[in-house]
């Protein structure tokens, strides 16, 4: 029986990588799929791969840094389907905008060094703030009153283990840092305001650890030596969604499939 049949979702970020495998996991269990990018042609084939087995998609060109493009993506999404029971904020990136695959692993150090604290200027703060941290806040503030108005409804928002306390970073990741940690806060404090509000909307975290996508198919194996593949976050995917195994508020570390205070009391 699967637990998530004819449930509409939406996953921002599903034109590669792990918003991609998300779209496919889900629709194999059922959901109508709603993916969500900048590239329009990537996402139509997606669709047309769900559609050709049976599931049902749209693909709505999105840029979740622009308030009328989130409202463009809900209000389509609204008209195809009705309701919305799922989101899925995944769009996002240590270099925000970044599309292609990278050359080689210098190329990143390369990227990053530009990133550190006394080289970043104020344009680019605003670009990794925009689509990490005001994306989903914008995504979820459109979704929101129609989830209230149903009674029902789950927001996951994708984050980094780079947002944690005291976890391991590299120089230049200052701004992604703290928009993946800005995330997981406004995650938890929403869930406890949803939760006062005896509210049955459900609020979570996921924390994917390293994922080789698409950004990295020219480096070398062993510089992705222990990466995951995206469709590895099938397991703690389901188990976030299944109200009876997760707690709203939570973020989890898909590796451990623990809570970050659970993991922090573990040493992890």
């Amino acid at each position: 029986m699967m637990k998530h049949k004819d449930k509409v979702a939406i996953i921002t970020g599903a034109s590669m990588g792990i918003g991609k495998a998300m779209a496919f996991i889900l629709a194999d269990e059922g959901c109508h799929v709603v993916c969500a990018a900048r590239s329009r042609d990537k996402l139509e084939r997606i669709a047309d791969d769900i559609r050709a087995k049976g599931g049902r998609a749209l693909a709505i060109a999105t840029d979740v840094s622009d308030k009328r493009s989130v409202q463009n993506l809900v209000d389509a999404t609204m008209k195809e389907f009705g309701r919305i029971d799922i989101l899925i904020n995944n769009a996002g990136g240590p270099v925000a905008g970044m599309a292609r695959p990278l050359v080689d692993s210098n190329e990143f150090f390369d990227i990053m060094d530009k990133l550190t604290f006394p080289n970043i200027d104020e344009k680019s703060w605003n670009m990794i703030f925009n689509i990490n941290f005001y994306g989903p806040v914008y995504c979820t503030r459109a979704v929101l009153p129609i989830m209230m108005k149903q009674g029902s409804g789950h927001i996951i928002n994708i984050g980094s283990k780079a947002g944690k306390m005291k976890a391991d970073v590299v120089p230049g990741m200052i701004p992604y840092a703290s928009a993946k940690a800005a995330l997981a806060r406004f995650s938890e404090v929403l869930a406890f305001e949803l939760m006062c509000a005896d509210s049955p909307i459900r609020i979570n975290g996921i924390s994917p650890g390293n994922v080789a996508t698409t950004l990295h198919q020219n480096l070398l194996p062993e510089e992705v030596e222990g990466y995951r593949k995206p469709e590895e976050i099938k397991d703690i995917l389901l188990f976030v969604l299944d109200e009876e195994k997760s707690v709203s508020g939570e973020t989890y570390g898909s590796e451990t499939m623990r809570t970050w205070y659970e993991e922090i009391r573990e040493g992890i």
